[in-house]
């Protein structure tokens, strides 16, 4: 039983240093893996050189529909999550992971960071956020639902949604 709790331990210090590597919040790490905040703090600050970003985890991702640019790039990671998760139903990190990683290979300039990869995946599942696609010319399209912050236009054709 004891080698048992033991691997458990070490997948989730596996678990944490992987997204320290992926520059993910502190609070992110906390949630996913059962580390004290001060061990992946100090962790963090070890392989990084800086610490970790703290505070609360956002509880709406509202805010990219401010920008363009960073719309266009989370939807992108929902298509790509989206098609992740329809072969891997374990449905857990390792999904946004893979996820996210296939996005930085797919799009190498992109700005989106992981935790708000994280959020996007969380809000998929949670059914927060749509994915859907243009009637008009098939483009991904993410929809916030429940917002009037939430686009009304495909960002690709202009078409009314």
């Amino acid at each position: 039983m004891e080698a048992k709790k033991m691997i458990k331990t070490l997948k989730q210090y596996q678990l944490a240093i992987t997204l320290i590597q992926r520059q993910a919040r502190i609070a992110v790490i906390v949630r996913e893996t059962t580390i004290p905040r001060e061990l992946i703090k100090a962790t963090y600050k070890e392989i990084l050189g800086r610490s970790g970003s703290s505070g609360p985890i956002k509880e709406s991702i509202r805010g990219l529909t401010h920008n363009m640019k960073r719309y266009k790039e989370a939807t992108l990671f929902a298509k790509i999550f989206r098609a992740i998760e329809a072969e891997n139903i374990h449905g857990d990190i390792h999904n946004v992971i893979q996820a996210f990683d296939f996005f930085k290979i797919s799009l190498p300039s992109g700005s989106l960071d992981f935790t708000t990869a994280w959020l996007v995946a969380r809000d998929l599942r949670n059914k927060k956020l749509l994915l859907t696609e243009c009637g008009h010319c098939y483009a991904a399209v993410l929809i916030i639902l429940g917002s009037e912050k939430s686009l009304d236009r495909c960002c690709v054709c202009k078409t009314a949604l």
